[in-house]
């Protein structure tokens, strides 16, 4: 007997603060749904205090088996999350279909002085700040990778953010403008670059 095909997954990963039911999130989620993927939009643990270990162990448990039918979509913090995991996918050898980062940024690899004047006094953030990536093994493991950014993030620098994901990645970017951080308090409700980014080449 012939073994079914694998089923298109996909793995939405919000950021620090964040929550399901925000922005543009819900309707990704429902637009996937209805072109046949299945689509994990987790509520991520301590959203206001993430801890990276507990994040991304969270990610592996969710996708189990990475494979050419995985897309993963991740928003600001939940940028890097997707990125570390892909990392340790890389280090197996394996990959996904397709990477979406929205609203996001390389791990800045800071010193532990800098990091702390970006994160105060939450030690949660810190690894976040000063531990950096194999980028090699996150571009082999990416699939077709899209960064999504806006010209007014109030939080991302972008234009350094450009430069780096170019020459680490090499990603298809779409560069925005009036999105800011793509939130809630954006207003964006919708995110059609997302889904097309995903979709296309199916």
């Amino acid at each position: 007997m012939p073994s079914k095909s694998p089923r298109k997954r996909a793995f939405i990963i919000y950021g620090r603060g964040g929550y399901p039911a925000e922005a543009w999130q819900p309707w990704l989620k429902r637009e996937l749904t209805r072109r046949g993927y299945q689509v994990a939009l987790p509520t991520m643990p301590n959203a206001d205090h993430p801890d990276m270990l507990e994040w991304l162990h969270l990610i592996a448990k969710l996708v189990g088996e990475p494979d050419r039918e995985t897309v993963l979509v991740g928003h600001s913090l939940g940028c890097q999350a997707v990125l570390r995991y892909l990392e340790v996918v890389g280090a197996m050898g394996k990959a996904v279909r397709a990477t979406v980062i929205i609203a996001g940024s390389l791990p800045p690899e800071l010193s532990i002085a800098e990091a702390r004047k970006k994160v105060g006094a939450d030690d949660a953030l810190l690894p976040w700040f000063t531990l950096g990536v194999d980028t090699r093994k996150v571009k082999a493991a990416a699939g077709r990778c899209t960064v999504i950014l806006s010209e007014d993030d109030p939080y991302i620098p972008v234009k350094k953010a450009v430069a780096t994901f170019r020459k680490q990645l090499n990603p298809t970017i779409i560069m925005k403008s009036g999105h800011g951080h793509f939130n809630e308090d954006d207003d964006i409700t919708e995110l059609p670059e997302a889904l097309a980014a995903i979709v296309s080449g199916q």
